[in-house]
């Protein structure tokens, strides 16, 4: 059995675009069940759900892109298919794009110092602790927890997911030990 995960593992490592697509679709599915649990309405249109669903099998598609143009170590311009992340920002996912944003940059600059990517990462989960703090509506305390807890879950794969953009280029990887501009900073 182990075998086969193990060839799944790097069947799906060797096609980044497959790979992103089918958890962009999986991501979307997710977050639309959670948005029908935590409502206190739940009717939904399809229109709505397609758009969910479609705008996050399309982000993670193009991410899937970003990491495979990263892996041939040419140029940036992969870089700008992080800027899909913004369509999942629409409506009310825009309370999560500051959290994913800041989040994607502390994970995914990796060579600067330790304290400013935790900082970094306190600022921007504190501000969706900030946001929740008291929307606790008309649900019963377990709902909203479990409602909560899985916000943060896909919260944080979503902000994982952001932080491709901001991955080091492949192709300006500098010899360990280099110091960066702003490690130097912080040593002065």
């Amino acid at each position: 059995m182990e075998r086969n995960v193990g060839t799944m593992r790097s069947r799906l490592g060797q096609h980044p675009i497959l790979t992103g697509m089918v958890l962009g679709f999986s991501w979307g599915v997710v977050i639309r069940l959670w948005m029908r649990y935590i409502s206190t309405d739940p009717e939904f249109s399809w229109s709505g759900t397609g758009y969910i669903v479609g705008a996050a099998t399309l982000v993670g598609t193009l991410l899937g892109v970003a990491v495979y143009r990263r892996s041939l170590a040419r140029g940036n311009w992969w870089r700008l298919n992080g800027l899909s992340v913004l369509t999942l920002g629409m409506a009310a996912g825009a309370v999560m794009i500051p959290t994913v944003l800041v989040g994607g940059l502390a994970i995914g600059r990796r060579r600067w110092p330790t304290w400013l990517r935790v900082s970094l990462l306190v600022l921007a989960f504190g501000v969706q602790v900030l946001f929740f703090a008291g929307a606790n509506g008309d649900f019963p305390r377990g709902r909203f927890a479990t409602g909560m807890a899985v916000y943060a879950v896909m919260l944080g794969l979503e902000t994982w997911a952001a932080s491709i953009p901001f991955l080091p280029s492949r192709s300006a990887v500098p010899a360990a030990g280099t110091p960066t501009p702003l490690a130097a900073d912080a040593s002065a």
